[in-house]
């Protein structure tokens, strides 16, 4: 069985030095307003999210969240999300969550789901969350596209397990109910077969839907090679961390001993988004998560573009990421991490008479990295996370319990 999410494990003491760092920097966070924080509740640990995994051990269906968190999250600043919705909101675009199911009882995705239901494991509606959720007033978290319509496609069981003809289907499903952007956000092992998938992925190419997902899925072991990986019409997404890092301490291997294609690099570590059950918020990591946010940014350039095609959406974004910190190399972010801003703003270069058109794009300056005062945003509630669960996973600082 599929274990949890090991990719935040190897971003945990990244997270906890960035937690220690922004305590040794004074209290000028400690001392900044909360959401409905009391006087004196400055002082008060931060409460910890809950986390929405991939795949759970079975048995109850993942509680909801009662808490909120008013402020805004690190991967708003560290993607210059803010900037790139001044350019799109991706009203228009139809992004297919393929997973455990979208819960739209929160208000951010009130009205934006189609085929809504049951989420059990609670991890498609995260994954919803982060691609469209709504802004609201109380909640620090807004999708990267949030006038985006999402496509609900469950094809996983109750624990979030799914194999690769439940795959091949629900890709199927999500391109006949008229997707432009396709999220797998449940990836099974590559070892197992890609029994139908070949298949799909070449009719999403014909109906023109990107397909985005994750380039490895967690196993009790190791990362393995995720279905449907980096094929053609596919972008296959590995997650960084709040450092620009990658979480992975090394590349994943296929079956053949080969390093696993990745394509492009996005957030995948303490994320934050809404879950099943009502507006509670919650946190998880890993590449199904990071591929949620390039398929967000997907949903803003065909929103701002109505007539690219998938593939060229595929070629902006990957002609416009920026490397990592440290240079990483290619066999674990691809391209480099995505750039919503400067995938908005590529423009073609000056065509002499009779010559091919060769886009050439230009990049502004990769978006600034979270200050201390925006990483308090996720830092203290990551390093209780870190002391509490030992899951790595993280959230904002501030934040208040419902009914507190």
């Amino acid at each position: 069985m599929l274990g949890g999410i090991p990719g935040l494990r190897s971003g945990a003491a990244v997270l906890m030095a960035v937690a220690v760092a922004a305590s040794a920097s004074g209290s000028a966070g400690a001392s900044a307003d909360t959401s409905g924080a009391a006087s004196g509740e400055g002082t008060e640990p931060p409460t910890a999210l809950p986390e929405a995994a991939m795949v759970t051990g079975g048995g109850e269906c993942l509680p909801p969240s009662e808490t909120v968190i008013g402020r805004e999250v690190w991967t708003e600043g560290a993607l210059g999300l803010p900037e790139a919705r001044g350019f799109a909101d991706g009203a228009g675009v139809t992004v297919a969550v393929v997973g455990s199911g979208v819960d739209d009882t929160a208000a951010a995705l009130d009205g934006a789901v189609e085929d809504a239901g049951q989420d059990c494991v609670g991890f498609g509606t995260f994954l919803a969350g982060i691609v469209a959720a709504r802004p609201q007033d109380d909640s620090g978290t807004t999708g990267v596209a949030p006038a985006a319509r999402v496509l609900a496609v469950g094809v996983t069981d109750d624990r979030g397990v799914a194999d690769a003809q439940d795959l091949a289907d629900g890709i199927g499903r999500a391109v006949d109910g008229g997707a432009d952007v396709v999220l797998v956000g449940a990836p099974v092992p590559a070892a197992g077969g890609g029994t139908g998938v070949g298949a799909e992925l070449r009719a999403a190419a014909d109906a023109d839907a990107l397909v985005v997902a994750p380039a490895t899925v967690p196993t009790d072991e190791a990362p393995v090679a995720a279905l449907p990986g980096s094929a053609p019409g596919v972008l296959a997404v590995a997650a960084t961390g709040p450092d620009g890092a990658p979480l992975a301490n090394g590349p994943a291997v296929d079956a053949d001993g080969e390093p696993v294609e990745v394509d492009l690099a996005a957030p995948g570590g303490a994320a934050m988004s809404v879950g099943p059950g009502g507006d509670g918020h919650f946190t998880s990591g890993g590449d199904a998560v990071a591929a949620a946010f390039v398929a967000g940014a997907a949903a803003l350039l065909r929103s701002h573009e109505p007539g690219l095609s998938a593939a060229g959406a595929a070629e902006r974004l990957t002609s416009t990421a920026y490397p990592a910190p440290g240079a990483a190399p290619s066999e674990l972010l691809g391209a480099g991490t995505i750039d919503p801003v400067g995938a908005l703003t590529a423009v073609p270069a000056p065509q002499e008479a009779g010559a091919a058109t060769e886009p050439a794009a230009f990049s502004p300056d990769p978006p600034t990295p979270p200050t201390v005062g925006r990483t308090l945003a996720v830092a203290g509630g990551a390093a209780l996370l870190i002391l509490v669960s030992a899951l790595g996973a993280a959230a904002v600082r501030y934040g208040r319990a419902r009914g507190a």
